[in-house]
């Protein structure tokens, strides 16, 4: 058996280590109003660069906060870009959201009962930005639902 190598994907998920900060603003949904945000999230590569690490944490205007624990990995039977996420709302994952880079903007999309996500993340030197559009139940067509900007922060 072959052992994986580390690749092309892994490679491109070092662009978004370090810490950063920023605004987010949220479109309503079944569980919250719409609002804006500030977050912070920190991204570390572990496991000898198979695996990049993400906590999240995200404060909404009224004080409500919620929090999550990604890993992003790569395939290596197809190269495709894989996330794993946990949060505090406390949905375990079915199965990873599932992607790939178009120039600096890593695609993924992420299915469950509820809907399926599509996040956009570009990280471009010192900002990130992410975008996600969501298809919630029977709906036919994605819908914005977070769009965000982030900031490195200075060590």
């Amino acid at each position: 058996m072959d052992m994986p190598t580390l690749g092309p994907a892994h490679d491109a998920l070092k662009a978004f280590v370090g810490d950063w900060t920023g605004t987010e603003e949220l479109a309503a949904a079944p569980w919250a109003p719409a609002s804006t945000a500030h977050a912070e999230c920190g991204y570390r590569l572990a496991l000898n660069g198979f695996a990049l690490i993400q906590h999240y944490r995200q404060r909404r205007d009224d004080g409500s906060e919620f929090l999550g624990h990604n890993v992003f990995t790569a395939d290596p039977g197809t190269g495709e870009t894989l996330w794993y996420g946990f949060d505090s709302y406390g949905f375990p994952p079915d199965s990873p959201a599932r992607g790939s880079w178009s120039g600096a903007t890593l695609t993924l999309e992420k299915k469950t009962t509820r809907g399926v996500a599509r996040h956009r993340l570009t990280p471009a030197g010192d900002t990130l930005t992410h975008e996600i559009d969501v298809k919630m139940g029977e709906d036919r067509d994605f819908s914005p639902f977070l769009r965000a900007h982030y900031s490195r922060v200075e060590e």
